[in-house]
């Protein structure tokens, strides 16, 4: 009897192995708040439209940020707050550091790839190209946590994806050297890294980017702190020099709000195809342009809205022809 019911156990616990995460999410402690933070290393902003949500600073190094830029935050550096991060994060990038590889993956991720709950490990230097998916498979708590034994760089538009009730608070990302996120990139969940961090021009960061070592240098960027909700797939953020694009996925239209009126004759759209190749452009006269999307045959495209030939924001667009 007793064997018959180990037996049923086990093929309960297999029949529910794909949903379950192996694995442990590191301890932030005090850098759980920060959006950027680097324990020994220089911290520089170059561009006005950078847009931070969360706390930043460093410990060691020269620190020079907002202004220019905007945090919603707080500014720690050279603190009782820094030193004790220093140590957090070291300790938080050896507990990723010692866990055990679920499954080991090529150096080159992305290209629409799809991934579900694990611990990943790649051996060497990694570069992230067009879309990584992440599929939590309905489990809102699934854990992904990638092991990089050296740098990890994306390109152009490349872009993590959440989807099935995946979160931004169980993706991490532990980097054995420099993390650099390509220009208008989208990238999704908290990079421990053992380098410097770079975010290109108009790169987008949902999550945090702390450094054990390593120079922080920012160009534009938006980057905010995981909340405790879950992400779609196609996350929006929003200021004072943005826009809203909906429907979207969309069909034959889609329209263009934008959220500050005062901006109308000053912003341009341009769409690309995932080539990198110009479909369309528009000049966004109206606080709403409606767009006629019957040409844009089904497939991901990315955008990029220009004010005066600088990109104030970019992302990425779902026809569905």
């Amino acid at each position: 009897m007793k064997t018959k019911l180990l037996i049923s156990l086990s093929v309960i616990f297999l029949f529910f192995m794909p949903n379950f995460s192996f694995g442990q999410a590191p301890n932030l402690g005090t850098t759980a708040s920060f959006a950027l933070y680097t324990a020994d290393g220089g911290f520089t902003n170059i561009g006005n439209d950078t847009y931070v949500i969360g706390n930043v600073g460093n410990h060691v190094g020269e620190f020079s940020a907002f202004a220019p830029g905007t945090l919603v935050g707080e500014k720690h550096v050279k603190d009782a707050v820094s030193t004790t991060a220093a140590t957090d994060v070291l300790t938080a990038y050896s507990d990723l550091f010692s866990l055990n590889c679920g499954l080991v993956l090529d150096t080159l991720l992305g290209t629409n790839q799809v991934l579900t709950p694990n611990v990943y490990c790649i051996g060497s230097a990694s570069t992230l190209k067009g879309d990584l998916i992440l599929d939590a498979q309905g489990n809102p708590d699934a854990l992904f946590i990638f092991k990089i034994n050296g740098a990890l760089s994306t390109s152009t538009f490349a872009n993590v994806v959440l989807t099935n009730q995946a979160s931004l608070k169980n993706v991490y990302w532990q980097v054995g050297g420099a993390f650099s996120l390509g220009d208008s990139s989208v990238f999704r969940g908290t990079v421990i890294a053992d380098g410097a961090i770079n975010l290109l021009e108009a790169s987008s960061l949902f999550g945090r980017a702390l450094s054990t070592a390593g120079a922080i240098s920012l160009h534009n960027n938006k980057v905010t702190v995981p909340a405790n909700g879950v992400s779609t797939g196609v996350a929006t953020f929003s200021n004072a020099h943005s826009v809203s694009i909906s429907p979207n996925p969309f069909n034959t239209f889609t329209t263009i709000k934008l959220n500050d009126a005062s901006k109308s004759n000053n912003y341009k759209l341009k769409i690309y195809n995932i080539l990198g190749s110009e479909v369309m452009q528009s000049n966004l006269s109206k606080q709403l342009t409606t767009l006629n999307t019957s040409n844009l045959h089904s497939g991901i495209y990315f955008y990029k809205v220009m004010e005066n030939n600088k990109v104030v924001q970019s992302g990425k667009l779902i026809s569905k022809q």
